[in-house]
């Protein structure tokens, strides 16, 4: 009974969060990485999660690709996150799909199918690039405490991605542009899916050094920070760190050959500590000098 009333607490808090949006989903880590990075990513976008983080990274990745995530929040009981994505590249465009689902045993569920497009607008053989990408949110929300419902929309989004020389990464994404909500119980209040937008700077040392930064909106029209650091150490170890707003993350990447295992450490001034796991199968590295 104590860890039930723990884990409802817990739900309530996550939609009292000035960062987050009204729907739990729209403020989801969809991989370790990007976990420990601090949440910046949008600059960056070399994995299948950039399927809806920022979709004109897509384009970057030359061959087919998968990642899949679990995570249990702050460590609740019966409260658990997973998300996998997989990313095409076909003839003209490449494709991505991810499936996200966060769930308190008994009393919500929310589940997000995301498919994206992606494509270069040009790109030189000195590995300079301008791509652009669309996603389509199918988000879902049911919930049977205290009572049984559920609902689901439908959301727009767009990313850019520039990198003008091989060290440098500029990122944008937008995502519900058409602003819907979730109506979870029939004429009382909604779930609104705000419009957001993300714009961000990356930069990458000698094939040894990542530093990522951006500024991301949340619900309610305000602008925040974060940003993190990767280290690599060889061909096999990667060393991770980042901060949005006082909360501080920490990381570890694992690689052999075309498998990465990424685990990161995450605190929270309010909620308490996290840990997310992450599998990556990528056949080659993304179509820039530096690669994970």
């Amino acid at each position: 009974m104590i860890v039930r009333v723990r884990s409802i607490l817990v739900v309530v808090l996550l939609a009292t969060i000035p960062v987050r949006a009204s729907a739990h989903f729209e403020g989801a880590l969809l991989s370790s990485r990007t976990a420990s990075l601090g949440g910046a990513f949008v600059a960056l976008a070399d994995d299948p999660s950039a399927t809806v983080d920022n979709p004109a990274g897509l384009s970057g990745l030359l061959q087919p690709a998968l990642l899949a995530t679990y995570q249990r929040p702050y460590g609740v009981d019966g409260l658990d996150e997973s998300f996998a994505a997989v990313s095409i590249p076909a003839k003209w465009v490449t494709v991505g799909a991810a499936w996200f689902h966060r769930g308190l045993d008994g009393a919500l569920s929310e589940d997000r199918v995301t498919v994206a497009l992606a494509r270069d607008l040009k790109r030189t053989s000195e590995d300079a690039s301008l791509s652009i990408g669309v996603n389509v949110d199918i988000a879902m929300a049911s919930a049977s405490d205290p009572i049984d419902s559920d609902d689901a929309t439908t959301a727009f989004g767009a990313g850019v991605l520039l990198r003008p020389f091989s060290f440098i990464g500029m990122g944008y994404s937008i995502r519900n542009v058409n602003e819907p909500s979730l109506d979870l119980v029939e004429g009382g209040a909604t779930t609104p899916l705000p419009r957001t937008q993300t714009v961000g700077l990356s930069y990458y040392w000698q094939d040894r050094l990542t530093v990522t930064a951006e500024l991301f909106e949340d619900a309610r029209s305000a602008w925040h920070s974060r940003g993190g650091v990767e280290l690599r150490l060889g061909n096999y170890v990667m060393l991770r760190g980042g901060l949005e707003s006082a909360n501080a993350s920490a990381g570890v990447g694992l690689a052999w050959r075309s498998v990465v295992f990424d685990a990161a450490y995450l605190s929270h001034e309010a909620l308490g500590q996290s840990y997310v796991v992450t599998l990556r199968y990528m056949r080659r590295a993304p179509a820039r000098p530096y690669g994970s």
